[in-house]
């Protein structure tokens, strides 16, 4: 009688983006392993941190699958090296800044057992953050601010989303630069796939970055953004975005400002950080203008 071990196929891979966490990467690691009893879960952490949080997660979850990527390597680049280095028949994908709600993992294969090949979910923000912390979670997060109605939708953010494996199969071609979640959804529309937005996935959004390292961020993203988007457009119209670029701070201000007031939470906190969230709105607007000067690399 053979004494080698099944492992089984995890049914859910948690594939997480890891940048600088020390302070939340316990309690967000920690509260996923909570919810993992009764299922085959795998979790994997791609890690390029300079402050520790390697060594936290080494010494503190050995279960879990630690990947160590260079400190170049953006967010969505990290995910897309956990997506291929996970099995699951599901994948969820957030990052260590994020702690989950308590029935995470089960609304998620809730959702994902649907016709939907991709689900995105509610980020609120920690009630104990500062204002640095208000202005990006109003910069990147406003639309997922609760309360919000279930509705079929053409994207969402990443930060908090979980897809059918199948599906982002069909679309490789389009992570071959990192999980770029703009672009995989544009593909997966084309495909005619379905995408869920849902107030019942939920996730709480903790201290993330600098005031420096994140306007670093927005440009960054921001040049990727316009310099993907270059990539397959005619050369007139890349020169009239460029020139429209200067409306971007306020087009972007408006939306979120509408957004709060219309939810009716979190306005003081709005207002307070209303400085920082323009200047990181400005730092987006020139990053996508200089992205539509360079197209992407291949």
């Amino acid at each position: 009688m053979s004494n080698i071990k099944t492992i089984a196929k995890p049914k859910l891979s948690v594939v997480l983006a890891s940048q600088n966490a020390c302070r939340s990467v316990s309690e967000c690691l920690g509260e996923i392993e909570k919810q993992c009893q009764g299922n085959v879960i795998e979790i994997v952490v791609v890690d390029n941190s300079i402050d520790g949080t390697q060594d936290v997660i080494a010494r503190n979850f050995p279960k879990v699958k630690l990947v160590r990527a260079s400190k170049d390597k953006f967010i969505p680049e990290l995910w897309g090296i956990g997506i291929n280095q996970s099995a699951g028949d599901y994948v969820a994908v957030t990052t260590t800044h994020f702690v989950p709600s308590k029935n995470w993992i089960a609304e998620i294969l809730k959702k994902q057992d649907t016709q939907y090949d991709g689900v995105g979910g509610a980020i609120e923000n920690d009630d104990k953050a500062g204002l640095i912390s208000w202005a990006v979670y109003f910069c990147r997060y406003s639309r997922y601010m609760l309360p919000f109605a279930e509705e079929d939708v053409e994207d969402f953010a990443a930060d908090n989303a979980s897809y059918k494996r199948d599906s982002l199969e069909h679309v490789k071609h389009a992570m071959k630069n990192g999980f770029w979640e703009v672009t995989v959804h544009q593909e997966m529309k084309k495909e005619k796939m379905s995408l869920l937005l849902t107030p019942d996935i939920v996730v709480y959004h903790h201290d993330s970055f600098t005031f420096r390292g994140f306007i670093r961020q927005r440009f960054w993203h921001g040049r990727q953004f316009g310099s993907t988007r270059a990539s397959s457009i005619p050369t007139s119209k890349r020169a009239m975005l460029g020139l429209l670029s200067p409306l971007i701070p306020f087009i972007y201000l408006y939306r979120i400002t509408r957004r709060v007031f219309t939810r009716q939470r979190n306005i003081d906190k709005y207002l307070l950080s209303l400085p920082l969230l323009f200047l990181f709105l400005v730092s987006w607007a020139l990053g996508e203008f200089s992205g539509y000067l360079w197209k992407t690399k291949e």
